[in-house]
């Protein structure tokens, strides 16, 4: 579920600033960018996010600042340099060529210069950095919720337009035997002589064909998935799983009734029930 947040504190002239952005995903995947001097508390942010986040793909982005700091400068590391100024001499010989360093290309090799990150207070930044971290986790979450309401709001209505789907297939069922008795019997008549018809034989073979076609057992259950939904929707928490199984459910009585059903109209309804149940797929996909 898409989200976001940010947060800063200070004291004793020092400030801290946390921006926390969510993306869905089925798992947890947490990315931090932290000045070098807060990278030591790496791992409790992500402790803490983990404590109020089960899923999705969330980036974290913090920043520190002191009061009068000053641009610490770069140094030069000798070792560093000596190390790459051998290393250019022996693939000059190597290519049999004389060895014309360029400072500015060497300048600009990774480790000739590093920058000393400034000491800070390790108590005191930890408690700025989790007030910030617990201000925007608290308006990620927010974002998070009103969005899980919309979705909420939305899969309730699309179990709803399923259940409709479901009555107006019930109501067609009883005219179900009378279509099959119709189309039996002129098949048989189309065969044998006028007056022939068994009419005692008809109506057995009518009763058993509507056995056998018969969707008032898909229906109910059909429900029963739909209620099931509904009561883990509202019950919240960890749902996923649960939703899928609920959804394949759906489809396989979708289809076991458009297979027992010749009426037009009924399957035209399991059409668009389908279609409701894959677009209930794709959303629950987006729920945390």
């Amino acid at each position: 579920m898409t989200g976001f947040g940010s947060g800063a504190a200070e004291g004793q002239g020092q400030q801290v600033g946390v921006e926390l952005r969510s993306v869905n995903s089925r798992y947890l995947d947490i990315q931090i960018r932290s000045p070098a001097n807060l990278q030591p508390f790496e791992q409790a942010i992500r402790e803490r996010i983990q404590a109020a986040v089960s899923r999705g793909k969330l980036s974290a982005n913090i920043s520190w600042a002191e009061e009068g700091q000053q641009t610490a400068l770069p140094q030069l590391d000798a070792e560093v340099a000596a190390a790459y100024v051998v290393q250019l001499q022996q693939l000059a010989k190597i290519a049999q060529t004389t060895t014309d360093l360029d400072l500015g290309l060497l300048s600009r090799l990774p480790g000739i210069f590093r920058i000393e990150a400034s000491e800070i207070e390790g108590e005191q930044v930890q408690a700025l950095l989790f007030a910030a971290l617990d201000q925007a986790l608290a308006e990620l979450l927010a974002m998070r919720g009103a969005e899980g309401e919309t979705l909420a709001a939305d899969l309730r209505d699309r179990v709803g337009l399923i259940e409709t789907h479901l009555e107006q297939i019930a109501e067609l069922v009883p005219n179900t035997r009378e279509q099959i008795h119709n189309r039996l019997r002129e098949k048989i008549a189309a065969l044998l002589e006028p007056g022939a018809i068994d009419e005692e034989r008809l109506a057995m073979e009518v009763v058993l064909i509507a056995e056998r076609s018969d969707i008032t057992e898909e229906i109910v259950r059909f429900r029963s998935h739909n209620a099931q939904f509904v009561e883990a929707l509202d019950k919240g928490g960890e749902v996923g799983r649960r939703f899928n199984f609920l959804l394949q459910e759906m489809n396989r009585e979708a289809n076991t009734i458009s297979s027992k059903s010749s009426d037009p109209e009924i399957i035209h309804r399991v059409v668009e029930i389908k279609e409701e149940v894959e677009r209930l797929r794709e959303q629950v996909q987006n729920l945390a």
